[in-house]
């Protein structure tokens, strides 16, 4: 069995409420039912939303249950049990928007077969929509290698539509029970990428609530996810070394662009979490320098990079930084 694309929905200890308006999202899409599947991976829920049988009916939405292992887990169980030759992960709580924009981007990726077609999100804390746009507009493919050293790769695996041979081709997975999982899924996947493109479509609604992963404020949570931050970029270098000499010029460009945003993140996630001036500058000369990350390479990124680069090397500096970044409300994620 095979068919078009697999929309895997990591789920767990989600509202019905929420899981429900999740699927609609795709199943308004227009999609023809024998191109798609929803696999609702539940990752050893209190409650596992077994009524989902009992509402949908049909071979294209398919309830797996897993122990808990973490949203990577439930996207590896995903992966290997999907159908679909694309993918595209949408968090349980989150939705597609409904605009028609997704039918013409589903139509570019059966035309033109990139292994990677990135859209947008629109991330938001109310349902307040962008205005159908009248033309979807692709980009000339480029590699994923070549996209990172342009461009800061987010860390949200629901930000694109991938090819799932080219996940599966290269062993590449998420790592399970672990926070910041996605960033080393998205970075090893976009450096072997052979064909990348971007639309102006915008398919995915990013809802900002209260008792999510991101909004939770418990200063143990906050710790435990700062020191999987460092876990993660501790992975990315190794896998960086491992296969650094005979990689291409924009690889090698584009994950060292990665790991020194990954650093920047790192010291505004610590200055969220309260940290001291002086814990900061102590745990970047040891746990960053270790990695060559700090003092933060010097290269060709932005601006506000460089400007970051040079203040976070001293004490007074990271009172500037300090000062700039608490005026927003949340840390990176």
């Amino acid at each position: 069995m095979s068919m078009f694309i697999s929309f895997i929905i990591p789920h767990y200890n989600i509202s019905k409420q929420l899981l429900t308006r999740c699927i609609a999202s795709i199943t308004r899409q227009g999609i023809p039912q024998e191109d798609y599947e929803i696999l609702i991976i539940d990752d050893g829920s209190k409650e596992p939303p077994t009524w989902i049988s009992d509402i949908y009916e049909g071979g294209n939405l398919r309830l797996i249950p897993i122990s808990h292992s973490g949203p990577g887990g439930a996207r590896n169980r995903g992966m290997e049990e999907a159908h679909g030759e694309y993918i595209m992960f949408v968090d349980a709580d989150d939705y597609l928007m409904t605009n028609g924009e997704l039918i013409p981007c589903l139509e570019y990726l059966k035309n033109e077969k990139p292994q990677i077609l990135r859209f947008r999100q629109v991330v938001s804390t109310n349902e307040n929509y962008p205005k159908p746009k009248k033309r979807i507009k692709f980009t000339k493919p480029v590699t994923g290698a070549e996209f990172m050293t342009k461009n800061n790769l987010p860390g949200s695996p629901c930000t694109y539509i991938f090819l799932r041979e080219a996940a599966i081709s290269k062993g590449i997975k998420f790592p399970t029970n672990i926070f910041h999982e996605d960033e080393e899924f998205n970075t090893i996947l976009h450096y072997y990428s052979t064909s990348l493109v971007e639309c102006n479509a915008s398919l995915y609604y990013y809802s900002i609530r209260e008792g999510s992963t991101t909004t939770n404020k418990s200063a143990d949570f906050a710790e435990n996810r700062l020191e999987n931050m460092f876990r993660v970029i501790s992975r990315i270098d190794q896998f960086k070394e491992a296969f650094y000499i005979n990689a291409s010029e924009a690889q090698k460009s584009g994950i060292n662009r990665k790991l020194a945003t990954l650093a920047v993140d790192a010291i505004i996630n610590m200055i969220y979490l309260g940290k001291s001036d002086d814990e900061i500058l102590e745990i970047c000369s040891t746990r960053l320098a270790k990695l060559e990350l700090y003092p933060l390479p010097k290269l060709p990124i932005s601006a506000k990079y460089r400007i970051f680069r040079i203040l976070s090397n001293s004490k007074r500096g990271i009172k500037i930084i300090r000062r700039k970044t608490l005026r927003n409300s949340s840390p990176k994620k």
